[in-house]
Order: C-alpha cells, then structure tokens, then sequence
C-alpha cells in the first residue's frame, strides 16, 4: 500500500515537473525574440524617441502590467479554497487595502518606502521568474532574493544616469548622499558581485537537487534576458522586463495554478473576469497619481507611477506567495 502511494505521488511530481519544464520554454523565446527585435531596431535602423517610450511603458502598464495584478482576486479565491476556507470579496478587498494603505504610509520616509519596496520587489521577481525552476514542493528565499537583486541591480544601475534625468527627485536624492559617488565608481564591481551572489545560490540549489531542470537553453534564455535589461534605453528596460516578462510569465504561472488543480478557468475567462479590477485598479491609480502630485506638487509621471506600484506591490506579493506555497504544500501532502 505504501508503495502504491509512493508512486502515485511520484507520479504526480513528474508530472508537475513536466508541466514546469513545458511552461517555461516558448513563452520566454518569444520575449526574448521580440526584445531582441526592439534593441536591434533601436541601436540600428531607428532610434525609438523618448515620448515614444514613455507612450509604450505607459500603455503596456495599463494594459498588461496592471490586468495580471488584477487577477489576484481570482488567486486568492483559489487559495482560500486550497485552505478549505470560504472567499470573501469584502475580505478581500478589505484586507488588500489595508495592505496597499499601510504600505503608503512607509512614503512619509521615502528612503524607507523606496527601500522596502526594492526589496519586496526583488522577492516576487524572484519568486515568480524562478520558482518554476524548482522541483515540486521545494522553493528558495535565498535563490529568489539573488535572482531579484540582480536584475534590479542591473535593470537601475545600468541605467543611472538615464533614471536621474528622467526622474529630478531621485536625482537631487542621490546627490545629495555621499556614498552616491561611491556606487557610480563601484558599479562594475557591484554588478559583478550581484552575478556571483546568484550564480553560486543557483547552483548551490543544483547541488542540493532542488532545481528541476539545467539547460543550455535556459543558459541561452538567461543570457539575453540580462543583456537585454542593460542595453535596452532605461524604459524600454524596464518596459520589456515588468510590463512583458514579469507581467507574462505571472500570468502565466496563475493559469497552470489553476489548470494543475482541475479549475475549469480558461485564458479567456481570466481575462474577462479581469476587466472589472483592472478598471478599477486603473482608476485607483489614476486617483493615487492626482493625490500624490498634491503632496509633491513637482513629482512627475514617471515619479508618480514608481510610488503607484510600489503602494500595488505589497498586497500583490502576499497573494502571489500564497498561491506557490499553497501549490507547494499540495504537491507535499500528495
């Protein structure tokens, strides 16, 4: 009897694992072609203006980044019902806006708000672009935090000097700290160290057989992805990196959370039932953006929505983390 459940959860791992490997492939190619294609074209046939790009961020923000956040009442429907709990939406809802609010309260120390929020973004980053490289019921704070600081650290500090032009509060902030001149000479050296930090923490999790799959392939991936965040003019950067990659993959690995525990939601009716709280998230922004410019009259767009995700991030990553844990945890009781 053992031995049949042995291998019934065997089974169930390989299985998991497969979809793991199946899911982590085309996706990702076709990013990384299409981010190829817009550095090629920038570098070599036309420089993309600056109004252009803004116009691009903007745009696919509102209609990728913020509808893959909108789906988190949908995630947390699923993990209530993982937890054999009852969903509320007035819970919900109220529990994320708690969350959002509290989160907006750190902005009255902006040094601290901007801090925790690297952090907190490192994580998911982390989370959502590596757990699917981790067997079933096995994850990694330690390789997800690597991973994330390395491309933000990449993603920001590639692109100083463009983010203090573009952005004047950061730019008197940074001048105005003595260590500033320290990290612009340091870069190289920081970026390197970042590297090595995720490198040895990866295979450090190979070793310990807790990676499911090592490709050449996912080597290839990995490659272009980190030369495409630091060549890349800094919003198309951060374009290809949060409103595609990250938006995508999140979207992604929430509909094989779904499909692998037999929920009858399609593509398609995730995207649908997105519509309501992505309307609604685009008007929360668009009223967070108003009261921001009241308390810093001078702040400007990009500004304004750097504080807007920040304030979005937090109640996000708790739903996000939820949902690979609870996954995590029903691959574990088999």
């Amino acid at each position: 009897m053992r031995s049949t459940i042995n291998k019934q959860t065997n089974k169930k791992h390989t299985i998991m694992e497969t979809n793991k490997v199946v899911k982590s492939a085309n996706t990702e190619n076709i990013l990384l072609l299409l981010g190829l294609l817009t550095l090629v074209f920038h570098n070599f046939v036309l420089t993309i203006p600056l109004e252009i790009q803004m116009y691009a961020l903007v745009t696919l923000v509102f209609i990728i980044g913020v509808p893959h956040g909108a789906l988190d009442y949908l995630v947390d429907e699923q993990n209530e019902k993982m937890s054999q709990n009852v969903f509320s939406i007035r819970k919900f809802v109220t529990n994320y806006m708690l969350k959002l609010c509290a989160f907006g309260l750190f902005w009255m120390l902006p040094w601290l708000a901007f801090s925790l929020f690297i952090l907190l973004s490192a994580y998911h980053f982390g989370e959502t672009d590596m757990s699917v490289k981790m067997k079933p019921n096995k994850s990694s704070m330690p390789l997800y935090l690597a991973y994330g600081f390395m491309i933000l650290g990449f993603l920001l500090l590639n692109h100083l000097d463009e983010m203090t032009s573009l952005i004047p509060i950061i730019n008197t902030f940074l001048n105005n700290n003595p260590w500033y001149s320290d990290v612009q000479r340091l870069r190289p050296m920081i970026l390197i160290g970042l590297f090595t930090i995720f490198n040895i923490t990866f295979f450090w999790q190979y070793q310990q057989k807790n990676i499911s799959t090592l490709s050449i392939i996912q080597v290839v991936q990995f490659t272009f992805l980190m030369l495409l965040i630091s060549f890349l003019p800094l919003l198309l950067a951060f374009t290809f990196y949060f409103a595609l990659w990250h938006s995508i993959l999140s979207v992604r690995n929430i509909f094989h959370y779904f499909k692998n525990f037999n929920s009858q939601k399609t593509l398609s009716i995730l995207g649908s039932k997105s519509i309501l709280f992505s309307l609604l998230s685009v008007g929360s922004i668009v009223l967070l953006y108003f009261a921001a410019q009241y308390f810093i009259p001078d702040m400007n767009l990009l500004f304004a929505l750097l504080i807007v995700l920040s304030l979005l991030t937090m109640p996000h990553l708790s739903v996000m983390h939820d949902m690979y844990r609870n996954e995590n945890k029903s691959i574990e009781e088999g």
